[in-house]
């Protein structure tokens, strides 16, 4: 924390923080502090209960959070302040120690499986990362979610686990299901088992519940042209069934890229976090191709061979860039 930082700032920090408010610098300010009075803890070992407290009246009487000074208080007035001071600051340690956000990542062409602290485990996709607090296990099942992953949610009839992305919030007891929302591309919810509320983030009232075998798609409406379903402001939303009981939306957990009727310009997003490349596609013309197939862990070259066969393509690989062209 600054040096000029008093006790009653502190503390409205800490409210922010506990709802959630605070800006990345001032949650990185608090936990700094938190590291600093830990640090003190463990090399000077806990204060004398009346210097505590005669610390704390000389740096209020400085700060000028008392306007008069101070009079002497009986011994064991100042032994009860000091002990209020000792448990705020305590209870301050353990809600940060509790709160603490964890995050993992993964790397193009890399997959993850994590063990969250309520026994929820989820298989990260290629180039995504997942937020989620130690403390989690405590009741307050919230994650935050960029990319792609597949939860299998440790059931629970109290606390409700929810996943946040950009644009959406997924609500859930119990389930199996995958989760794919990559920043700027349509987002997918596929549901293999148990009940998940999905709602827009800026709208709320757009909402719906799935049934198991069953996905919702939005799509947004720049990319929506062959896309029907009801209209949920930036988005197209349609729910359909899955096929082959959720093994397409899954695939990747086997290493295996699975992809139906997509453009050239869709799929080159897709390779681009598989493959760990940037693909430039020259001529625009190209994206009229249409593309399905199934890779596994070709490299790239074999992988772009195999699209010339049903389109007219050159390619040239130069490092991590790959240069589509005519």
């Amino acid at each position: 924390m600054q040096p000029d930082t008093t006790d009653r700032q502190l503390l409205e920090l800490l409210d922010k923080y506990l709802k959630g408010d605070c800006t990345e610098q001032e949650r990185q300010l608090l936990e700094s502090w938190y590291e600093a009075y830990e640090s003190r803890l463990a090399d000077d070992g806990p204060a004398e209960l009346p210097a505590l407290y005669d610390h704390m009246v000389v740096r209020l009487q400085a700060e000028e959070e008392w306007a008069v000074p101070v009079k002497k208080m009986r011994s064991w007035w100042k032994v009860a302040a000091a002990l209020l001071v000792l448990i705020a600051g305590t209870l301050l340690v353990w809600v940060l120690s509790s709160s603490r956000m964890e995050e993992v990542r993964t790397l193009a062409g890399h997959h993850r499986q994590v063990t969250l602290p309520d026994g929820t485990l989820v298989w990260l996709n290629v180039s995504s990362s997942l937020k989620y607090s130690t403390g989690m296990k405590n009741g307050k099942r919230d994650v935050y979610l960029e990319g792609e992953g597949y939860f299998d949610v440790a059931a629970s009839d109290r606390y409700p686990f929810i996943i946040h992305t950009k644009d959406i919030t997924v609500k859930v007891l119990g389930t199996r299901f995958n989760l794919k929302a990559y920043t700027g591309e349509s987002l997918e919810t596929s549901l293999l088992q148990g009940k998940v509320a999905v709602s827009l983030n800026h709208r709320p009232e757009k909402s719906l519940q799935l049934s198991p075998q069953y996905k919702l798609t939005l799509t947004r409406k720049e990319a929506a042209e062959q896309a029907s379903g009801e209209d949920w402001g930036e988005f197209i939303a349609e729910v359909l069934p899955i096929q082959r009981e959720g093994e397409t939306e899954i695939l990747w957990q086997k290493d295996k890229m699975e992809f139906h009727d997509k453009p050239f310009s869709e799929l080159a997003r897709i390779m681009e976090r598989w493959y760990g490349k940037t693909i430039i596609i020259k001529d625009t013309s190209l994206n009229s191709n249409r593309f399905n197939g199934t890779f596994r862990r070709e490299d790239i070259n074999r992988a772009l061979k195999a699209l010339q066969i049903t389109a007219d393509f050159n390619y040239k690989i130069k490092g991590d860039t790959v240069i589509i062209y005519k």
